[in-house]
């Protein structure tokens, strides 16, 4: 009888234990988690932007700058990914498009809708491989 308590408890413990584990694996660290949710925040701010008719240089700049520096974020807050050159050239694609709407700013709205196409398309293009 001792023994079977004994294995019953060990049994339960494995699975909590193994729950935990997987649970924080799937959490990740804060850093990605922070870089993406401040990304994701930027360019929120860029489409209702767009949406309220702000389109010149300076309504962009503010955020064009903070997605630039997260852009120099990407590599050293998710490599290792498993197939890091891939991620290296998105990231690279991401930087790039950003680069070219914060140096050259839209004139008009079309003209920024577009650029922010042309970023949003990078994005996608990353995470429809790393993230599935």
């Amino acid at each position: 009888m001792r023994a079977l308590v004994t294995l019953v408890i060990g049994l339960v413990a494995g699975v909590l234990l193994t729950v935990i584990a997987m649970n924080s694996l799937r959490k990740g660290t804060a850093y990605p988690n922070g870089v993406m949710a401040v990304m994701a925040a930027q360019m929120g701010h860029l489409d209702r932007q767009l949406k309220a008719k702000a389109c010149t240089g300076p309504d962009l700049e503010a955020p064009l700058a903070t997605l630039v520096a997260l852009g120099n974020d990407l590599e050293p807050a998710f490599l290792p990914t498993g197939d890091d050159e891939a991620f290296s050239r998105y990231a690279g694609d991401y930087r790039a498009a950003v680069e070219r709407m914060a140096d050259a700013p839209p004139a008009d709205c079309p003209a920024a809708d577009k650029a922010l196409d042309a970023v949003s398309a990078t994005c996608k293009a990353c995470h429809a491989q790393f993230k599935g």
